[in-house]
C-alpha cells in the first residue's frame, strides 16, 4: 500500500477558532444543523458555547446528546434517526472521541442510505458515496483518531469493538478551540493516552517518514506541556493549547500509519467491560513498549529524546530502549497516574474472551512484534490489583 496523508479539508486551532467554523457553515448556506454531543459537553458548558454561537448567527439547529462514553452501534442508529427526523443537512460534532466516532459513522450512513447498519462499515471503505457534510469540534483531548477516517464502535450485543476505516468519514473541518476545552478534566490520563498513540504510530509496521515526524513531535510537545496543563497554574491554558497541537500531530500519525497492541487491548476492554480506552492504553504503554523493544529499530532513541531523557550519541539499542521505557514510567509517576484500574476484576473466562478479541484486531497485525494470547493475558493482569 502506498504511503498516504489523509486528513480533514480544514483544521482550525486556538482561542476563538470556532468562529472560523461558523463562517464556513454560513458561506455554504446550510439550513439545518444537527449538533451531536454528550452529557459531559453539556455539563462543562462547551455545548452552550456552540449552540449560542449558532443561534447568534440565526441558524436552525437541534441537539442530539445521547452518546455513550464509548460510541456504540445504537448511538449511531439513534443519531441517524435524529438527523433524518430533523432533516439535517450538516452535522456538527462536539465532544471527545466517542462523539466523533458516532458523528463520523452517522454522516457516512446518511450519505449512503443503502447501508442501514453501522456494523456493515467494519473493515475498509465499505461506503460508495460521500458522507453528508461533517464538522468536528473537540472539547477534550485524548483521542487521536478523530482527525482521520478511523471509526471505532462498540457492538454491545457481542461486547466487541468494530474497527472501521472509511475515507468518506473524513471531516470537512476540525476545530480545536482552546476556549471550549479549557474546563476539560483528566488531562494527565488523556495526555499519556496521546503519547501511547504516537508511540504506536511510530513503531507500527505501516509507519513511514511523515508519520514518524508527526509522532515524535507529538510526544515532545505533550511531554513538555502536560505537567503545566494539569497543575492549574497561570501557564495551564497555554500548555493545554500546545497539547491540542500535539493531539493533532498524533492524529496525523495514527491515521496515516496505524496503531498496535496497546490500542487493540484498550479497545477490547472498553467494549467488553466499559473501561475507558484512554485509561487502559495509558497504563499499558510501558508494558507494551517492553514487549516491542526488540522490534523497534532505532525509534526508541527518538522516543527517549522526545521525553527529555539524556541519551549519548554512542548509546547502544539496549540502553536507549531501556531509557525510553524508563522515561515513560517516570512521566506516569510524575503525573500520578494509577498503576491499576480501580474496581476492575477479570476472571479466567474474561481474560480468554478479551485475548481472543484482541487477536482479531487489525492493530495487532500492525504491531511491530508478534504477540501471543498468553502475552495479552499477562498484560491485562497488570491492570488488576
Amino acid at each position: 500500500m502506498p504511503n498516504q496523508i489523509a486528513t480533514s479539508a480544514f483544521s482550525f486551532f486556538g482561542s476563538g477558532a470556532i468562529k472560523n467554523l461558523m463562517d464556513i457553515i454560513k458561506n455554504r448556506d446550510f439550513q439545518r444543523i444537527l449538533v451531536i454531543t454528550d452529557g459531559s459537553a453539556e455539563e462543562s458548558g462547551a455545548a452552550k458555547k456552540i449552540t449560542s454561537l449558532i443561534a447568534k448567527n440565526k441558524l436552525v439547529y437541534q441537539v442530539f446528546d445521547r452518546v455513550n462514553m464509548a460510541a456504540t452501534v445504537n448511538n449511531v442508529k439513534a443519531a441517524v434517526e435524529a438527523a433524518k427526523s430533523f432533516r439535517a443537512d450538516v452535522l456538527v460534532a462536539l465532544g471527545s472521541g466517542s462523539v466523533m466516532d458516532t458523528a463520523k459513522a452517522a454522516a457516512v450512513l446518511l450519505g449512503n442510505p443503502d447501508i442501514i447498519d453501522a456494523r456493515k462499515l467494519e473493515g475498509r471503505d465499505k461506503s460508495k458515496k460521500p458522507a453528508i457534510p461533517l464538522y468536528l469540534v473537540y472539547s477534550s483531548v485524548g483521542n487521536a483518531r478523530g482527525f482521520g477516517y478511523d471509526v471505532m464502535l462498540d457492538d454491545e450485543a457481542q461486547r466487541k469493538k468494530i474497527e472501521c476505516f472509511d475515507v468518506h468519514a473524513l471531516a470537512d473541518a476540525v476545530v480545536c478551540d482552546s476556549d471550549i476545552f479549557a474546563s476539560s478534566k483528566d488531562f494527565a490520563v488523556s495526555s499519556m493516552a496521546l503519547i501511547a498513540s504516537s508511540v504506536e504510530a511510530l513503531v507500527c509496521k505501516e509507519a513511514w517518514l511523515m508519520t514518524d515526524i508527526n509522532a515524535v513531535e507529538s510526544i515532545k510537545i505533550i511531554a513538555e506541556n502536560v505537567k503545566d496543563a494539569v497543575k492549574g497554574t497561570a501557564a495551564a491554558n497555554a500548555a493545554k493549547e500546545q497539547i491540542l497541537y500535539g493531539q493533532y500531530l498524533a492524529g496525523l500519525a495514527v491515521s496515516n500509519s496505524s496503531a498496535g497492541l496497546a490500542t487493540a487491548m484498550a479497545n477490547a476492554l472498553e467494549a467488553a467491560n466499559g473501561v475507558p480506552a484512554k485509561l487502559t492504553s495509558a497504563l499499558l504503554l510501558s508494558g507494551v513498549m517492553q514487549h516491542n523493544a526488540a522490534a523497534s529499530g532505532t525509534k526508541y532513541k527518538d522516543i527517549a529524546l522526545a521525553l527529555g531523557a539524556k541519551i549519548s550519541a554512542a548509546a547502544k539499542p539496549d540502553a536507549y530502549r531501556k531509557a525510553a521505557v524508563a522515561a515513560v514510567e517516570k512521566l506516569a509517576k510524575d503525573l500520578k497516574l494509577p498503576k491499576v484500574i480501580e474496581g476492575l476484576e477479570l476472571t479466567k473466562d474474561d481474560l480468554e474472551f478479551l485475548a481472543d478479541n484482541v487477536m482479531k484486531s487489525t492493530f495487532v497485525e500492525s504491531n511491530p512484534k508478534a504477540v501471543t494470547k498468553k502475552k495479552i493475558i499477562d498484560l491485562y493482569k497488570t491492570l488488576v490489583k
